[in-house]
């Protein structure tokens, strides 16, 4: 991978997985305050944001830096930047279409649709930020088509600061107040408009320090026309808008399907909510495992477009083998590690272990959600945009058909169970794209097998500490007391399987050096005799 490559994903990694951190843990103190119905609201309404939202940007900000990076491997630096300018105007557009549709039609949503009146108001709420989040997208994806991930790393983090630090203050004032629990749920939604306002600031911040470079440069003699341009961005958006739509349309399918089923089960409107919120204790956990995918992708894309701008395979070819390894080494101990603790990080985080079963199962769907969003990022940057519509829809169709094949029996742990199966379909088509289109061979041994064999050794140390200390343990154990055991769990996996890593070859002296201080663990295990000094390719 190239230098650039990995600053950037480093970047991204260590802004993201602080930004999912802090997003993963903010949940834990709105459901002790608000508590599992509140977020049962709140969860439900979110889904028509994201796919508002995936509309209103159309895959433009993916296009930005795709486009950005293209004009950029042939020095025009004046056409990247009339991709900008033909992005955020298109983005205008439809953020007002897109705001105007969720907050005028939030009552038909509501009622109609939903069939869960709370959710009005937060649908209301959240439509707002549509009219600020793609603007910076554009903004964000300008950067990365630059492979400057700074921009997006920092705004990132501001606006995750600001959103939980509006949700939570805010949650704390509702509820105190004596708001209803739909009226904390609105509330609480509108950190997604402030964190917006505050992560927009930045990004602009940069660009107006970024303009200062471009008078510097040559103009060219021919400009490119705004309004071709604008076409060519939403030919190539498109596509990638439908495959962002099905994410977060497996959430819409959730919304519409779980709660439905949970009634149909007779479950009475309040409990169903709160059910839906138990469920949904299991996506924070997820999602930190799946930031390394996420950041590993948005450098990824505009990396590889420059190498097939320039018909360099062979470097193409090196990426994905990085890139699968990488996210597999990670994802995979990281999910089963999560379905061994799912208790005590449940009462961690949640004061008690409902729903530990579904948070078990779930955490399955992480590694095979990492592999296809990162498998979807090649197949972008490849220019095979329809490959990972297709194959994603395929997913949602499976997921739901899976909850209503299983809640009936499993209640909210079905929909679990759908969820890692329709991943296992997206996943699995989604690298035999890869590998039929690329011709990428790949050894099983190295990328499978030895980080499944370190992981299985991982497992059967933790399982063996863990059933030991619940042995001990009093019936009483305080919420402390499980929040022990989490960390330092946690930290005696991580040390198991880094070592297991090392002494097996899994990776060597190339990967440990991408990490933070590499060149000191590199010096580190080599003195300790762990680390082979033959790297992979």
């Amino acid at each position: 991978m190239t230098n650039k490559l990995v600053k950037g994903t480093l970047i991204l990694s260590v802004a993201t997985l602080f930004t999912k951190i802090i997003g993963s843990l903010f949940w834990a103190p709105f459901q002790n305050i608000a508590g599992d119905e509140t977020v049962g609201l709140y969860r439900i309404s979110f889904p028509f944001y994201s796919i508002l939202l995936m509309v209103a940007s159309a895959g433009i900000p993916i296009t930005v830096s795709k486009f950005v990076a293209e004009r950029l491997s042939h020095q025009d630096h004046h056409g990247a930047r009339q991709v900008l300018k033909a992005a955020a105007f298109l983005l205008t557009i439809s953020g007002f279409l897109a705001f105007s549709l969720l907050f005028f039609g939030a009552d038909f949503i509501s009622k109609v649709l939903l069939e869960n009146p709370p959710t009005k108001l937060s649908l209301q709420v959240l439509a707002c930020a549509i009219l600020i989040v793609p603007v910076m997208a554009v903004i964000r994806g300008y950067f990365q088509g630059h492979q400057q991930m700074m921009p997006t790393g920092i705004s990132q983090v501001i606006e995750q600061i600001i959103r939980v630090g509006t949700v939570i203050g805010l949650t704390y004032w509702m509820v105190n107040a004596g708001f209803s629990e739909a009226e904390v749920a609105a509330g609480a939604t509108s950190g997604a408009l402030t964190g917006a306002i505050g992560g927009l600031l930045v990004v602009l911040w940069y660009d107006w320090k970024h303009r200062k470079t471009i008078p510097l440069l040559k103009r060219p003699t021919a400009h490119e026309p705004f309004f071709p341009l604008a076409k060519k961005i939403l030919t190539y958006a498109i596509p990638i808008s439908l495959a962002s739509l099905v994410l977060p349309l497996i959430g819409l399918i959730d919304s519409f399907t779980v709660p439905r089923i949970l009634m149909w089960m007779g479950n009475s409107e309040s409990m169903t909510n709160t059910l839906f919120g138990i469920y949904s204790r299991g996506e924070p956990f997820v999602n930190v495992i799946s930031t390394f995918s996420s950041s590993l992708t948005l450098a990824l894309i505009p990396a590889i477009s420059a190498h097939v701008a320039k018909n360099e395979m062979k470097a193409v070819k090196h990426k994905i083998k990085q890139a699968w390894l990488m996210t597999f080494v990670i994802g995979f101990p990281a999910s089963v590690g999560l379905a061994i603790m799912a208790q005590p990080l449940n009462i961690m985080m949640y004061k008690n272990d409902l729903g530990s079963t579904t948070l078990a199962v779930l955490a399955f769907s992480a590694i095979f959600s990492t592999l296809a969003v990162t498998s979807s990022g090649i197949l972008q940057g490849l220019g095979y945009n329809k490959l990972p519509v297709r194959h994603l829809t395929i997913g949602a169709v499976v997921k739901m058909i899976g909850n209503f094949l299983f809640i009936p029996f499993l209640g909210i742990s079905g929909s679990a169970l759908a969820m890692v199966i329709a991943y296992v379909v997206v996943c699995s088509l989604n690298m035999w794209m890869v590998k039929r289109k690329t011709k990428t061979k790949i050894s099983v041994m190295r990328l499978f097998m030895k980080p499944i064999f370190c992981t299985i050794l991982m497992a059967i140390a933790l399982a063996v500490v863990l059933l030991l200390i619940n042995q001990s343990l009093p019936v009483d154990a305080s919420r402390w007391t499980y929040t022990a055991i989490s960390v330092v769990l946690t930290l005696f996996a991580m040390i198991i399987y880094g070592v297991a890593l090392l002494i097996t070859g899994t990776i060597g002296e190339q990967e440990i050096r991408l990490l933070p201080m590499g060149a000191k663990l590199t010096q580190l295990f080599t003195r300790l005799k762990l680390l082979k000094t033959e790297s992979l390719s």
